[in-house]
């Protein structure tokens, strides 16, 4: 098996680093790996083009060692090459949602044993306006701007509850934006005013683990959450409980979605920005479109049928 790895050597905690050195010394000692060649990237942009330039006949299995933004940038980029080529996820990022919602391992032993194994499952992609694909989440409105947000030597130190206390922490100030929005799914169209909308591929996103409760990266549709306009005063406690409790999607004002055919557009022409697998993309108007089983996922066996 020919590996191409491709690493931000920025991404998340060091012992991450370490397991990737393990990894890669393993399957070169027991003969899994015929050949290993390893791109660090130190730009954006840097992960899409080693991805793009990966053909089949010099590559057998990608392994993107990263936080969402990085693996984005692989997606992108295998995507551009036109190649087959199967992704590997070692996640080193503080969230991981997608490579967590597989159970994707990140041990070294465990990681060399799924690559031995080389169980692979089809899985969708989003496409955002004809042009950006994306693995698992594209995002507006309250709290989106969190991990932008969040203090790094926090999200070091705490992991995700970083998250979770920054989120709780500016519930008030957030429940005061509010998005007149126009929205159609699959033909169905909605208005109103809105305080976030998600558009979500696996059942994590934003740490929560099970927040997109019908989720399948799989079947062809992209799970939909949005956020109706709530009265400031007598939400911000609840929202803030729920947060923290991990139940958030209970909310009475949630509104929840399927569709493979999505788009948002602001009436009122506002400069809405909009976050892509954790990266700033742009600002509406917004048009998604799920494309079925895109890319072969290396999984874990127990994680074929998540």
């Amino acid at each position: 098996m020919k590996i191409h790895v491709i690493v931000n050597p920025n991404a998340g905690k060091r012992i991450i680093q370490r397991n990737l050195e393990q990894i890669i010394g393993k399957l070169i000692l027991d003969g899994t790996a015929e050949s290993i060649r390893v791109t660090r990237t130190e730009k954006t942009k840097d992960a899409t083009q080693a991805a793009a330039a990966c053909t089949a006949a010099d590559t057998d299995l990608i392994i993107g060692c990263g936080g969402d933004g990085t693996i984005n940038e692989i997606v992108n980029g295998i995507m551009e090459s036109g190649e087959d080529i199967p992704l590997a996820i070692l996640a080193a990022g503080t969230s991981n949602d997608f490579a967590s919602s597989l159970r994707l391992p990140d041990e070294p032993e465990e990681f060399c044993q799924m690559v031995r194994d080389a169980h692979y499952r089809r899985i969708d992609l989003g496409l955002a306006n004809n042009g950006t694909y994306f693995v698992n989440v594209a995002a507006f409105g309250m709290f989106t701007n969190v991990a932008h947000t969040t203090n790094r030597n926090a999200k070091n130190t705490l992991g995700r509850l970083a998250y979770y206390l920054q989120a709780a922490a500016s519930v008030r100030e957030q429940l005061v934006q509010v998005m007149p929005l126009e929205i159609e799914v699959d033909g169905e169209k909605l208005t109103g005013n809105f305080h976030l909308c998600l558009v979500v591929n696996s059942k994590s996103v934003a740490t929560f683990r099970k927040l997109m409760e019908k989720a399948d990266v799989s079947d062809g549709v992209f799970d939909i959450l949005l956020m109706k306009k709530l009265n400031i005063f007598s939400s911000a406690a609840e929202i803030s409980n729920r947060i923290l409790s991990g139940d958030f999607y209970k909310l009475p004002s949630i509104q929840y979605l399927q569709g493979k055919a999505i788009t948002f557009q602001s009436p009122k022409n506002e400069d809405i920005e909009v976050d892509i697998d954790g990266e700033c993309f742009g600002t509406l108007p917004l048009t998604i479109s799920v494309c079925h089983e895109a890319i072969r996922l290396m999984v874990p066996e127990a994680s074929l049928t998540l």
